[in-house]
C-alpha cells in the first residue's frame, strides 16, 4: 500500500511539473502574437493558460494589457483586478493603467486613489505632474462639459467606423464594415481587431441631405488588402494624405519583430481618379507614422508616431512641408502635448487650434479628446479637456471641426464598436477662465500717481504678458488668467534708460523686454510680431547713432546639430537685415547664429526637457558693442 502511495504522489508531481511545463510553452506563444500586436491571438492563448487554474503576475498582466491596447477596458479592469489582487510588487505603470479601466467602470474615486500610488512611484512622469497639478481636473471637466450636442451618424454599421474627414460637401472615413458576412477585407483579418482591415467609404456631410446615411468606396486606387484610414484632404480636394499599414505598390515591408506597421501616404487627384501613392520621406520601417492632419495655411503637417524621441506610445508630430513637396524634419510637440500615455488622431482648425486624443492627461477614462490653443510663437503648451457629452468613459478620439459652421464629427466605443458621430457647437469654448486686474499706477517710495505711463504685467514665469498706457489718473485694467499671479509695473525700458543702465555689454533686448523674434516652424522669415519688437531697437538705435550692435541667435536641442545651426545663421541674418533696412548703417549691426551651442538649461540631445527647458534656450541677444 505504501508502495501505491508514493507511485501515485510521483504520478501527481510528474503531472504538475508536465503542465507546468506546457503552461510555459504555450506562455512563449502567447508573447510572440503579442508582440506582433495580434492582440486577439494572443487572448485565446493566454485564456486558455487561464482556464487551467494557472496564476501569475505575468499572465494578468499580459491579458490585461491586451485587452487595453484592443480598447476594450471592461475586460481589461477585470484581468488588473485580478492582477491587484495577488497583493504583489507591479510595476508602476499598471497603476496607471489600472486607474484608467476604474474609470471606465465608473469607480474615479478608486482611479484618484491608483493615481496617487502611481505618482509617489513614478515621480518624474509627465502624467504625475498633470494629475498633481490638476487635482480638481474632473471639476474642470464638468466646468467645460454641456457645450455642445451630440448624435450618432446614420452610416454607422456593427463594426468600427471611425476617423472622419472633411472633403468637399462629403464625409471620409475608415470602416471594417466588409466583415459583414464573414466576408473580411481581401479574404483577410486584422489579429489586433479580429476584424476586417479598414477602407475607405466616403457619405454626405449634410444629415438634411436626400442621399444621408448612403455609403460608397471612396476610391479603388486606394484599396489594398491591409488598412486604410485617417485622410486629410487639402482645401482645393487634389491632394490627399491618409494612413496605410507599411505596404505599396504589391510589396508589403515588415519591422525587424515581422511586424507591418503604419506609414502616411499622399496620392493626387487627376480630375477623375487619385493616382501617384507615394509614401512620405520621414516614415520608417521601424517604427509607425499615422493619423495626419493639416495646418490651416496647409504648409505643416501633423501626425502621430512612436519614433525615436517619442514620451510614450504615441506622440504627437509636426513636420513643414516644402514648396517643392519635400518635407522638413519631424518636431515634437513637447511635453505640454505628449505623455508617457498615448496621444494620437490631431486635427488642426482654420484658427490652428490643436485637437487630439489623449489617455495621459487627467481625463474621464480611455482616450479623451483635447484641445491646445496655438501659442504666439508657434507652440502649443497647455491642453484641455473639452468635456462631456463628447468625451465619456470610453475611447473618444478622431475630432474633427468645422469653426464657421460650428459643428463637426468625432469617434466613440461608447456603444461597443467604434462609431461616428456629429457634434453641434451650442456654446463657444473657453481655454481660460479671465478676470479684471485694476488699479492706480503709482511710483515707488514717493507714491506719486503716474500719468501717461506705459505700464507692463509680468506672469509668474516673469514674461510679460500685456502692456498699456495709463490715463490721466493713473488707472489701468487688463484681463488676466484666473487663480495667478501677476506683477503691475512701469516699462522697464523707460526706468533703465531713465537710469541710464543701458551700456556697453548690455542686451537692448531685455531692456525692452524681448525675450525672443518668433518665426513660423523651421522658417527664418521676419513676422509682423516680430517687426513690432525689432522696431524699438531701430528707434532707439536711431536716437543713439554711436551705438553698435551684435544680434545673436539661438535655438533649443531638438533637431540636428547642423539643422540649427544653419537655422540659427539665416534667422540672424533676416533680423539684421530688417534693422538695416529701415534706416540703421550696415556698420553698426552685425551678429550671428549660436544654434544649440550655448544652452542655458541642461536639455542637450536625448534628454527629455520641459516646454519651458527648451523655451529657455530659444533665445535672441541684442548686445551693445559700442555706445
Amino acid at each position: 500500500m505504501r508502495i501505491l502511495k508514493y507511485t501515485g504522489l510521483l504520478f501527481i508531481l510528474l503531472l504538475s511539473c508536465f503542465q507546468a511545463t506546457a503552461q510555459r510553452q504555450e506562455m512563449k506563444k502567447a508573447k510572440i502574437q503579442f508582440d506582433n500586436y495580434a492582440y486577439s491571438d494572443a487572448l485565446e492563448i493566454y485564456l486558455e493558460v487561464a482556464n487551467t487554474g494557472y496564476r501569475s503576475i505575468e499572465l494578468y498582466e499580459q491579458i490585461g494589457d491586451a485587452y487595453y491596447f484592443k480598447g476594450e477596458l471592461d475586460y481589461a479592469y477585470q484581468w488588473y483586478n485580478k492582477l491587484f489582487n495577488l497583493h504583489k510588487e507591479v510595476e508602476p505603470e499598471y497603476y496607471y493603467r489600472y486607474a484608467q479601466t476604474l474609470k471606465f467602470v465608473g469607480n474615479a474615486d478608486e482611479a484618484d486613489k491608483m493615481m496617487n500610488k502611481f505618482s509617489e512611484l513614478n515621480s518624474d512622469d509627465l502624467r504625475t505632474k498633470m494629475f498633481l497639478d490638476n487635482k480638481d481636473y474632473r471639476k474642470q471637466i464638468e466646468e467645460n462639459s454641456g457645450r455642445y450636442e451630440i448624435k450618432p451618424m446614420e452610416v454607422n454599421s456593427n463594426f468600427s467606423d471611425y476617423g472622419s474627414a472633411f472633403y468637399k460637401d462629403k464625409i471620409v472615413f475608415a470602416s471594417s464594415r466588409d466583415t459583414i458576412n464573414n466576408k473580411k477585407k481581401r479574404g483577410r483579418v486584422d489579429r489586433w481587431t479580429n476584424e476586417g482591415f479598414t477602407g475607405l467609404y466616403v457619405t454626405p456631410a449634410k444629415e438634411d441631405d436626400s442621399l444621408a446615411g448612403k455609403v460608397e468606396k471612396f476610391s479603388l486606387n486606394l484599396d489594398t488588402k491591409y488598412h486604410e484610414s485617417t485622410p486629410v484632404f487639402t482645401k482645393d480636394g487634389n491632394t490627399v494624405y491618409f494612413t496605410r499599414n507599411n505596404y505599396n505598390n504589391g510589396k508589403v515591408k515588415k519591422d525587424d519583430h515581422n511586424g507591418i506597421l503604419l506609414k502616411i501616404y499622399r496620392a493626387t487627384f487627376n480630375g477623375t481618379e487619385w493616382t501617384d501613392v507615394t509614401e512620405l520621406s520621414f516614415n520608417s520601417n521601424d517604427y509607425s507614422c499615422a493619423h495626419p492632419a493639416l495646418s490651416a495655411d496647409e504648409r505643416t503637417l501633423y501626425f502621430a508616431s512612436n519614433m525615436p524621441g517619442t514620451y510614450g506610445r504615441s506622440d504627437i508630430y509636426r513636420v513643414s512641408i516644402n514648396g517643392n513637396g519635400n518635407f522638413g524634419m519631424a518636431e515634437n510637440l513637447g511635453p505640454g502635448i505628449n505623455t508617457e500615455g498615448r496621444e494620437s488622431f490631431p486635427f488642426v482648425s482654420d484658427t490652428d487650434d490643436l485637437y487630439f486624443a489623449s489617455e495621459g492627461h487627467p481625463g474621464l477614462g480611455g482616450l479623451d479628446i483635447f484641445v491646445s490653443k496655438m501659442e504666439p510663437d508657434g507652440n502649443y503648451i497647455k491642453a484641455y479637456n473639452v468635456g462631456r457629452p463628447i468625451n465619456s468613459e470610453r475611447d473618444d478620439f478622431g475630432l474633427i471641426y468645422n469653426a464657421v459652421e460650428s459643428q463637426g464629427f468625432f469617434t466613440t466605443n461608447r456603444k461597443g464598436n467604434d462609431d461616428i458621430y456629429r457634434f453641434k457647437e451650442i456654446e463657444e469654448f473657453a481655454y481660460e477662465c479671465k478676470e479684471k486686474l485694476e488699479g492706480i499706477l503709482r511710483e515707488e517710495g514717493t507714491g506719486r500717481v503716474l500719468a501717461n505711463t506705459k505700464v507692463l504685467v509680468i506672469d509668474e514665469k516673469k514674461k510679460v504678458t500685456q502692456e498699456a498706457v495709463t490715463d490721466i489718473d493713473g488707472n489701468y485694467s487688463f484681463e488676466v488668467d484666473c487663480g495667478k499671479q501677476y506683477i503691475v509695473k512701469a516699462d522697464r525700458a523707460e526706468e533703465a534708460l531713465a537710469q541710464n543702465e543701458v551700456k556697453k555689454g548690455s542686451d537692448l533686448g531685455k531692456v525692452f523686454n524681448i525675450q525672443y523674434i518668433y518665426f513660423d516652424l523651421g522658417k527664418y522669415e521676419i513676422k509682423p510680431e516680430a517687426a513690432k519688437d525689432l522696431d524699438k531697437l531701430v528707434a532707439y538705435m536711431k536716437q543713439n547713432p554711436n551705438m553698435k550692435l551684435d544680434v545673436r541667435t539661438h535655438t533649443d536641442s531638438r533637431a540636428s546639430h547642423k539643422y540649427n545651426q544653419v537655422l540659427s545663421d539665416k534667422r540672424a541674418n533676416s533680423i539684421i537685415a530688417y534693422i538695416i533696412d529701415h534706416g540703421v548703417e550696415a556698420y553698426r549691426v552685425g551678429g550671428r547664429g549660436y544654434g544649440e551651442t550655448q544652452l542655458l538649461s541642461k536639455c542637450p540631445d536625448g534628454v527629455i526637457c520641459s516646454e519651458e527647458q527648451h523655451r529657455l534656450n530659444r533665445r535672441c541677444e541684442f548686445i551693445i558693442t559700442e555706445m
